[in-house]
């Protein structure tokens, strides 16, 4: 059965990924394996363009892996979108990150906002169609890999995606068992370090701030989910 290497927000830090996936090659040694990043690869940090070339890089080199969208990477798409009320959007996302990312591909903030989203569109369509081919949830046999978490009073078939990126306080306080085991990221852990919980295993280590950028590493096959 494959490995599969899930990691965490990495938030722009392209020298923390560049190195965490140069120690996840060295440790597949030869095995089959695969890499899913569970979202939020950009804003915050000083090369989220960067750290979207290593991920393609990184799904085109290891078969099967997948990235999961996150609510960040949602702002992006929410930005690129013409019919989308981009003022709603960047009054959230300029804010939490996106003026770093904009900057990181050699765009201003400061332009018009149809200018910035019809200029990105144009020039990085490979980056575009990478997030809009993301999965929001990745499933095992005895793990569930999204990025922020499920509703806990649902089964997996039921959950909406977008829950799945933006949920917090209602599935990180539910103690009870759950579907299956869930990875996620979304909400950094108050230690910087992973913490493993009864029903979930928190990877988010606030990469950004901390330099901690973690990965888990499962055993057993998993497949995509839609």
């Amino acid at each position: 059965m494959p490995l599969t290497y899930a990691i965490g927000d990495v938030h722009g830090r392209s020298d923390l990924l560049a190195a965490l996936l140069e120690a996840i090659g060295e440790d597949m040694a030869g095995r089959v394996a695969r890499i899913v990043f569970l979202g939020d690869v950009i804003d915050r940090g000083p090369d989220s363009r960067g750290c979207l070339d290593l991920v393609i890089g990184a799904l085109a080199q290891y078969p099967d892996s997948r990235l999961v969208l996150g609510n960040h990477e949602e702002f992006l798409l929410r930005f690129i979108t013409p019919d989308d009320d981009h003022q709603d959007v960047v009054r959230v996302w300029y804010p939490n990150g996106g003026i770093a990312t904009l900057q990181s591909y050699g765009l201003d903030a400061r332009d018009p906002i149809d200018s910035l989203a019809t200029t990105f569109t144009r020039e990085f369509p490979g980056h575009i169609a990478t997030l809009r081919a993301a999965s929001w949830m990745v499933e095992g046999e005895h793990h569930a890999l999204v990025h922020g978490g499920i509703d806990p009073h649902l089964g997996l078939a039921a959950q909406e995606p977008r829950t799945t990126r933006w949920i917090r306080e209602k599935f990180l306080s539910f103690a009870g068992p759950l579907p299956k085991t869930i990875v996620h990221g979304h909400t950094p852990t108050e230690s910087s370090l992973p913490e493993i919980h009864p029903n979930r295993i928190a990877i988010d280590t606030g990469a950004y701030y901390s330099g901690h950028l973690t990965c888990v590493v499962l055993n057993g096959a998993t497949a995509p989910g839609s």
